[in-house]
């Protein structure tokens, strides 16, 4: 049986493994991306009380974002902090992606979202290849490769971890840990192996979130089940734990991003 999962491994992972080393990595590259972003844009953060305890009503933050705009601006959403240190985010009809920041205790405008060309780029290889929809919610030939290496990696990881299991107790110690003095080749495999098993729980959440984002009748399915697009979102990208899944998840996936190319090693290796 382990013969079967290993060519199933095998195979389907040489024809795919570049794309998914591109989705990885890419992926990996966005986890921070916000945190980043707000230590480089510190002042569109800015949320200080000024003397006052509470933050100010939806109605009181539209009036101070009016009078700083001008009319050519449509108010579509104002979100409200949850956090004491929050800020107010207004979208507006005619800013597209791109959202103002407001302090929520003065309704002080403190900038526009800042979009930096790497992310924007990261997120086009994440998610497109570069082949862009021309408009949201149509296909592209690079979305439909995403979309299915996404799906050829899930059956990579199952296959994986049934190659994984080991048959003895002794062996079970052997698949737990990472030989550092038995030449480059065996520390690869190792590597390859026993990372591969301690991260394949994260990889698989975000295969499977991250095909709402591919397909729409997978969509539909997964909204019916849990109902909710948010929770989809946090778990693929981390954010449901705060910081220390943050940094499980850019782990998890800088390794599914390298696991392709040992694995090419491994094989050529071994072919010739």
């Amino acid at each position: 049986m382990k013969k079967i999962f290993h060519k199933i491994h095998l195979w389907l992972s040489i024809p795919f493994g570049v794309i998914i080393s591109i989705i990885c990595l890419s992926g990996a590259a966005l986890v921070f991306e916000q945190e980043i972003t707000k230590v480089l844009n510190p002042h569109l953060y800015k949320s200080e009380p000024d003397g006052r305890n509470e933050f100010l009503s939806t109605a009181e933050l539209e009036q101070c974002i009016s009078k700083q705009l001008s009319n050519e601006f449509t108010l579509v959403s104002l979100e409200i902090p949850k956090s004491r240190d929050g800020v107010a985010i207004a979208r507006f009809k005619e800013s597209g992606k791109k959202k103002l920041f407001i302090n929520p205790y003065t309704g002080e405008i403190n900038g526009w979202s800042v979009q930096y060309k790497f992310f924007s780029t990261m997120k086009k290889l994440h998610r497109w290849l570069m082949d862009v929809p021309p408009a949201k919610g149509e296909k592209t030939i690079g979305k439909v490769i995403v979309g299915v290496s996404t799906i050829i990696m899930i059956f990579i990881i199952i296959s994986g971890i049934v190659i994984w299991i080991p048959r003895t107790h002794k062996a079970l110690k052997n698949r737990l840990k990472v030989s550092t003095n038995k030449g480059w080749r065996r520390f690869l495999y190792d590597s390859h192996v026993v990372i591969g098993i301690y991260v394949s729980a994260f990889l698989l959440i975000m295969a499977l979130t991250g095909l709402t984002w591919s397909f729409q009748w997978y969509r539909d399915i997964a909204y019916n089940i849990i109902g909710s697009k948010g929770v989809f979102y946090s778990l693929h990208t981390g954010t449901w734990g705060g910081l220390i899944t943050k940094i499980i998840y850019f782990i998890s996936a800088l390794a599914g991003g390298l696991f392709p190319l040992t694995g090419y090693y491994l094989w050529l290796k071994k072919k010739f």
